[in-house]
């Protein structure tokens, strides 16, 4: 069996910075206890349960809004993870004199100023992004004119005025966008697109479509909740038509799946810990050896 490392992979700058920023407050004083991140501080378990151990107290839970947190919170020091976070709940956090802390990335703050620039010159924005992501949400926050499409299917039911501007979820299917570009742009025509997917997921997107030509199998390293890592597999399968497993780690293989296999290629989620995907690519070393 051939084991292909398929790089770049491992944390981008924005997920870095974050869990770095994080550490960094644990450690200081200056910061009020205890420290809340609202939300995964990226998407990956590992990294929050590693953080947890430090003392980290992530604000999780799928049935509740980031601003019920903030509404039972009254002392401390809040976290924004790396993927923002609606300004009605930073200007709450501000409102309770809570201790604050943005470690949101600065690609997601660069569409934002995109977005808030184009609001202000009387255009509607049309934010391409997954539902419920918590960048989409902290997305659609700045104005009541941006509006979501997550599907090129979703563009037949958009009842909004020209001037048009379209802008993206930065960790976005690379193939995904392109459609619904042309979609829009079958509709509108007083229409600007900009394409702002970050470098760190179309380098990772684009070498997952180079290397997996001739691969029989792939492995993506990644949380189920990371949208780039999702995407990485959805594009393995798509794309490249190469048969693909997401899996959290190591534990995550089932040897059944390798019968056969000559080449085997593994990447990994911008927010996956190095030290899993070096991992799974023992493994597979392992097992070649031995078959």
């Amino acid at each position: 069996m051939i084991v292909r490392d398929i790089r770049p992979r491992g944390f981008c700058k924005g997920v870095h910075f974050a869990i770095e920023k994080v550490k960094d407050i644990l450690k200081s004083n200056e910061y009020p206890k205890p420290i809340y991140v609202l939300g995964y501080i990226v998407h990956n378990k590992h990294v929050v349960d590693e953080l947890t151990e430090l003392g980290a107290i992530t604000l999780d839970d799928r049935s509740k809004s980031r601003m019920a947190f903030i509404d039972e919170i009254d002392s401390g020091t809040i976290v924004i993870s790396a993927h923002g976070t609606p300004i009605d709940v930073i200007e709450k956090i501000k409102e309770k004199n809570l201790s604050l802390v943005d470690a949101t990335c600065q690609d997601v703050y660069v569409t934002h100023d995109l977005i808030k620039a184009y609001l202000n010159k009387g255009y509607h924005v049309i934010y391409i992004g997954k539902k419920d992501h918590p960048e989409t949400n902290a997305s659609l926050s700045l104005g009541e004119n941006v509006y979501l499409v997550e599907h090129a299917s979703d563009i037949k039911d958009l009842d909004i005025k020209e001037p048009v501007f379209v802008t993206n979820q930065t960790t976005f299917s690379i193939k995904d966008i392109f459609n619904i570009h042309l979609a829009l742009k079958d509709k509108y025509q007083d229409i600007i697109i900009t394409e702002e997917i970050c470098n760190a997921t179309r380098i990772r997107q684009n070498a997952i479509i180079k290397s997996n030509e001739d691969v029989d199998l792939c492995y993506i390293v990644g949380d189920t909740r990371s949208n780039n890592s999702k995407n990485l597999a959805k594009l393995s399968k798509e794309i490249t038509h190469t048969k693909t497993f997401l899996i959290q780690s190591v534990d995550d293989i089932n040897p059944i799946d390798l019968k056969d296999v000559k080449i085997v290629s593994v990447s990994s989620g911008a927010s996956t810990p190095e030290y899993l995907t070096k991992e799974v690519i023992a493994f597979f070393k392992s097992y070649s050896n031995n078959n």
